[in-house]
C-alpha cells in the first residue's frame, strides 16, 4: 500500500493516474446509450459468421469484401479480433461492441504519449481529454466493421514515428511497423502508411535508420502481418492488385470530396456549424503557417500536417464521403488545437478555457444528437438496425408463435439473404427460447444463414414477415415481394419495432 501511495504522490504517477481517469471517462462516453445503440445489419452478421468459422478451425486468409469492387478485400484481421471475443461471450454482438468501445478508448494512452513527445504533458493531457469526448471516435467505436479497428494501430504507428523522430529512439521504427501492418489488416488502403513512413524518414533525415537492427527486426513483422495478402494474391492470381490498379487508373482525383472530408473533420471535432468551418479552417491554416516559421515548433507542425494530409489521400482517389479511411486522422487536429490553447493560456486563459469547453460541448452535442441511433449515415446504409429493436422483434415473434413451429421470411438488404436474421435467431432466439424457425425460401445461394424451405406446403400455418428499413430496396421490388406473400398468407397482426416492421401472418 505504501508503494502505491508513493507512486501516486510522484509527479509521474499523478499524470498516469489522470490519464487513467480519462480512459475510464472515454469508456463511459462510448457506453452512453449502450446497448440500445448496437448496430447489427448484413455486414455485421456476415463477419460474425465468418469469425465463428475460425473458432471451428477454418482459418481465413481473405477478409471482408470492399464496396469499391467485388475483387477487393480487406485483410482477415477483423475475424481474428472478433473470434476470441465471441468465444468468451457466447457469440453476443452486444458484448463484442462493448469490447470494441473499450479498445477504442484505450487509444487515449497512445494519444497522450504522442502529444507528450511532440510537445509536453499538458498538451498530452488536453488532447487526451478531447479524444475522450471525440464524437468522431465514438462513431468509430459504435461501428462493428473492419475499418474502425485501424484506429489504435494507426496511433501506434505515429507513436513509433514520434519516438524515432523526436526522441532519436530507433525502436520506434518497430512500433511503426507493427502499427502499419495491423492497420493494413483492417483495410488495404492503409498501405499508404508505408509511403507516410518513408516520407517522414526522408524529410526528417532519418533514412539511415533503415540500416539499423531495428529495421532488420521490423521487416519480418511487416511480412508476417502482410502475409495473408501475399498468400491470397498468389492463390487467387493477384486479383486484388489487378482490381486495385484498374480502380486507381479509372477513378481520377477527387479534390472536392477530400475538401469535404477536411471540412467534416473540423465540424465533427471542433465546431459543428457548416457555415463557420471554412473560416475555422482558414484560421488554423494561418496559425500553422506562423508556427512553421518558429524553429521550436517547425518539426512538430510538419509532422502533424503530414499526418493529416496523407490521411486525406485515400479520399482523393476514392471520392467516398465515408468514415472508412480516416481512422485516427482527427487526432492530428486535436493535438494541434491543444497546443494552440496551451500556448495562449498564460496570456488568454479565459479565452483558452472557453474554446476548450466549446470543443467539448460541440462533441457532446453531436454525441447526444446522433449516437442514440447508432452509427451515422456516412458509415451505414440502413438506419435503425439496432439489436435493441431486433431483440424486441424476436420476442414478439416467439411470444406470438405460442411455442408452436413457425415460419419466417424477410424483406432484407441484400434481397433474399437471411444472414442477418439467421444470426439473430441463432444467437438470441435459440439461446432464450430453445428453438429456431423454419426459414421460408427461396434465398440467394452462397450466403451464411439458416437453411430454407421453399415448399409452401411444408411451412407451418403461423408465419412472420420481417420488413427491414427499405433503404436500398426499390419500391417496385418491395411491392412485388409483398404481393407474392399475399397469395399465400394474410396479415393478422402488425407491429413496429423502431424501423423494423413485423407482420404476423396465417395461411389462407
Amino acid at each position: 500500500m505504501q508503494k502505491i501511495t508513493k507512486l501516486f504522490i510522484t509527479r509521474s504517477g499523478a499524470w498516469s493516474f489522470i490519464v487513467l481517469l480519462l480512459f475510464f471517462l472515454a469508456i463511459a462516453i462510448r457506453l452512453l446509450y449502450f446497448p440500445e445503440n448496437v448496430y447489427f445489419a448484413y455486414d455485421q452478421a456476415r463477419d460474425s459468421y465468418t469469425s465463428l468459422e475460425i473458432l471451428k478451425g477454418d482459418l481465413k486468409i481473405v477478409g471482408p469484401p470492399s464496396a469499391a469492387g467485388d475483387k477487393l478485400f480487406a485483410g482477415p484481421g477483423v475475424y481474428y479480433l472478433y473470434a476470441p471475443i465471441y468465444f468468451l461471450t457466447g457469440n453476443n454482438p452486444e458484448a463484442l461492441s462493448l469490447f470494441l468501445r473499450i479498445i477504442n478508448s484505450a487509444g487515449i494512452f497512445l494519444v497522450f504519449g504522442i502529444s507528450t513527445i511532440l510537445f509536453n504533458r499538458q498538451v498530452g493531457l488536453l488532447t487526451s481529454l478531447f479524444y475522450a469526448f471525440s464524437y468522431e471516435q465514438t462513431q468509430y467505436s459504435l461501428f462493428l466493421s473492419h475499418q474502425p479497428q485501424a484506429v489504435v494501430p494507426i496511433l501506434l504507428f505515429y507513436l513509433g514515428l514520434c519516438l524515432l523522430i523526436f526522441k532519436n529512439n530507433p525502436k520506434g521504427l518497430f512500433l511503426s511497423a507493427v502499427g502499419a501492418g495491423l492497420a493494413v489488416q483492417f483495410h488495404y488502403l492503409y498501405l499508404y502508411l508505408l509511403g507516410t513512413l518513408f516520407l517522414i524518414l526522408a524529410l526528417f533525415q532519418k533514412i539511415k535508420v533503415l540500416k539499423t537492427k531495428e529495421a532488420l527486426y521490423s521487416l519480418p513483422i511487416l511480412i508476417f502481418l502482410f502475409s495473408t495478402y501475399i498468400i491470397s494474391e498468389i492463390k487467387f492470381n493477384f486479383m486484388t492488385i489487378i482490381s486495385f490498379s484498374q480502380l486507381a487508373h479509372s477513378g481520377g482525383i477527387h479534390i472536392k470530396e477530400a475538401l469535404f472530408i477536411l471540412n467534416r473533420f473540423l465540424g465533427d471535432n471542433l465546431f459543428a456549424n457548416s457555415s463557420s468551418t471554412l473560416y475555422l479552417g482558414i484560421l488554423l491554416l494561418i496559425i500553422s503557417l506562423f508556427l512553421l516559421f518558429r524553429k521550436e515548433t517547425k518539426k512538430q507542425i510538419i509532422f502533424l500536417l503530414i499526418w493529416l494530409l496523407t490521411n486525406l489521400s485515400p479520399y482523393l482517389f476514392s471520392g467516398t464521403p465515408s468514415y472508412y479511411y480516416s481512422a485516427a486522422s482527427n487526432v492530428s487536429i486535436l493535438i494541434f488545437v491543444s497546443f494552440i490553447l496551451y500556448t495562449i493560456f498564460k496570456k488568454y486563459s479565459v479565452l483558452s478555457l472557453l474554446v476548450a469547453l466549446g470543443i467539448i460541448y460541440n462533441n457532446l452535442y453531436l454525441i447526444q444528437s446522433v449516437n442514440p441511433k447508432g452509427p451515422n449515415l456516412y458509415t451505414i446504409i440502413q438506419p435503425g438496425m439496432l439489436t435493441h429493436d431486433q431483440k424486441r422483434a424476436l420476442d414478439y415473434v416467439y411470444t406470438q408463435s405460442q411455442k408452436k413451429e413457425f415460419g419466417v421470411k424477410a424483406l432484407s438488404v441484400p434481397l433474399n439473404v437471411n444472414t442477418t436474421w439467421s444470426y439473430l435467431f441463432e444467437w438470441y432466439g435459440q439461446q432464450k427460447y430453445g428453438r429456431l424457425p423454419i426459414w421460408i425460401g427461396p434465398i440467394a445461394d452462397g450466403y451464411a444463414g439458416l437453411k430454407a424451405e421453399s415448399n409452401r406446403e411444408k411451412i407451418p400455418s403461423t408465419q412472420f414477415l420481417i420488413i427491414e428499413p427499405t433503404i436500398g430496396i426499390r419500391e417496385a421490388v418491395r411491392d412485388d415481394f409483398l404481393k407474392e406473400e399475399n397469395y399465400f398468407t394474410r396479415v393478422v397482426d402488425e407491429q413496429q419495432f423502431g424501423t423494423i416492421k413485423i407482420q404476423k401472418r396465417e395461411k389462407f
